[in-house]
């Protein structure tokens, strides 16, 4: 039985209320009244379906401070259709121009963003669990269009949600702009015009009265409702593919903590692009909040550290997001430290290690394997030779036995090491030693450190310490050789 045209408008909405979920008894709605005809008629519906619904409304109008003269009329009017129906209204002044210029958006992004955050509070000064707002088929129909021409995936095709983690509803969204105003005039409800909706510098405007009355007039005469049941159908293929996003996040992360999230390289190599690039967003949205500024250049970064498999390569990318390649995971955090200290296994690649050097027998020596790097330390007894070479840049040395106390140890460096260079001009940070010899920070911590007790006896590869007596000509002597990993 076909609805007659102007009460199919209350049972429409009564219908989309239920269907999604938008409310439950005992609700209290914050109904968003800008005074144009789509807010006029979610206000008036609402306000003749509360009884029955066990609803309690209250009324919100924000002014931008755009239109001047203008804008004053539809906060006197929006106050008065309020006060009409004896509900309680909240309304704010605000100067969105000056916010723009302030924040250095555009009009459009700031008047966005200045009505979200005063609805949010306007909810939480009268106790509203929802907001409602007047979006309707039109506006979804709009908005996939705006979305198709920048560029977006299913969750941007699919327009607008009918229900928001932050309490929005959309209680008109399955019905027309026309039997919107039809009903209104059949009641005889008034409403305001605002001029700025039909100024086409404007982009949601140039669609709404150029690119879609061309669609409907060439290609599709109900273009608004095949656009709005195609956004439909992509929210709920959005709705199940983030479920099975959820899934392979969790699979894929190997350890989380405040700022920092680790990630299974091998796991998320093993996902088709689209899923990984899908779990590349939700880790993001997991430490940032939400992936507003995150695009698809930010991905395919990280994508490109995952492909290169460079371990301490990283990209930074938006909000202080930074990736972080190591061996067998990808990093994201938003950790502000500079992480040449916080994390210096991460930019090296090598994770800390430390191995002990016990006392050799007299004519033998120890060789200590590092398996985080390859590389390998031989340390012995030995008789120092008749002419000493110095210790720059050599993988053998010679100390005299009085400076080596055992067991050694040998890791790699730490945040705060100093360093004496053997023949230099005083001690320095081991950094600032690395700096000086050229040795790019992704490579810092593969350098194996022999320490004699806290002492640093021993930068292999590059200088001995200032603490490491040299032996005499012929007499015993430790001697320590380097012995670096090569490929192949």
């Amino acid at each position: 039985m076909t609805r007659h045209p102007q009460t199919r408008p209350v049972q429409t909405v009564r219908d989309t209320l239920a269907r999604h979920a938008m409310c439950r008894p005992g609700d209290h709605l914050l109904v968003a009244l800008s005074g144009g005809p789509d807010s006029m008629a979610l206000l008036h519906i609402l306000h003749l379906l509360a009884p029955g619904l066990d609803l309690t409304l209250s009324v919100a109008h924000l002014n931008h401070g755009i239109r001047g003269e203008a804008a004053d009329r539809d906060q006197a009017f929006s106050r008065q259709a309020a006060e009409d129906l004896g509900l309680p209204f909240v309304t704010q002044t605000m100067d969105v121009p000056a916010l723009a210029r302030q924040s250095g958006t555009g009009l459009e992004e700031a008047a966005r963003d200045a009505r979200r955050a005063f609805l949010r509070e306007a909810a939480l000064s009268c106790g509203a669990r929802r907001i409602a707002v007047g979006h309707h088929k039109g506006d979804m129909a709009e908005q996939v269009l705006m979305n198709l021409l920048r560029g977006s995936g299913l969750k941007g095709l699919g327009a607008m949600d009918p229900v928001t983690s932050d309490g929005i509803i959309r209680p008109l969204m399955e019905l027309s702009r026309n039997e919107i105003t039809g009903w209104l005039s059949h009641r005889g409800i008034g409403h305001v015009t605002d001029a700025s909706n039909s100024d086409t510098a404007y982009t949601r405007n140039r669609i709404r009265h150029r690119l879609i009355p061309m669609l409907e007039a060439e290609f599709n005469p109900s273009a608004v409702d095949t656009l709005a049941r195609t956004a439909s159908l992509l929210r709920d293929e959005e709705a199940w593919l983030r479920d099975l996003t959820e899934s392979l996040f969790n699979d894929c992360t190997v350890s989380r903590e405040d700022g920092h999230l680790e990630l299974s390289a091998s796991k998320l190599r093993g996902l088709h692009p689209a899923a990984r690039n899908r779990v590349l967003r939700r880790s993001a949205a997991a430490l940032c909040g939400s992936t507003r500024t995150l695009s698809a250049a930010h991905i395919q970064r990280l994508t490109e550290l995952l492909d290169r498999g460079q371990p301490g390569h990283y990209a930074d990318l938006s909000r202080g997001l930074r990736g972080i390649f190591t061996q067998g995971a990808l990093h994201l955090t938003t950790e502000t430290g500079n992480l040449r200290h916080t994390r210096p296994q991460l930019l090296s690649g090598v994770p800390a290690f430390s191995y002990e050097v016990p006392r050799p027998a007299p004519g033998e020596s120890c060789t200590v394997h590092i398996a985080e790097t390859g590389d390998r330390l031989t340390i012995g007894w030995a008789q120092a030779p008749d002419e000493l070479a110095t210790s720059r840049n050599a993988c053998r040395v010679y100390v005299a036995p009085g400076s080596a106390d055992f067991p050694l140890t040998i890791r790699n460096p730490r945040p705060g090491d100093r360093f004496r260079p053997q023949g230099g001009s005083g001690g320095r940070k081991l950094g600032r030693f690395f700096s000086d010899c050229g040795l790019e920070a992704s490579l810092r911590s593969r350098v194996p450190l022999v320490f004699s007790k806290n002492t640093l006896i021993w930068v292999a590869g590059y200088r001995l310490d200032e603490a490491a007596t040299p032996p005499s000509p012929g007499a015993p002597a430790l001697e320590m050789v380097f012995h670096p990993y090569k490929k192949g």
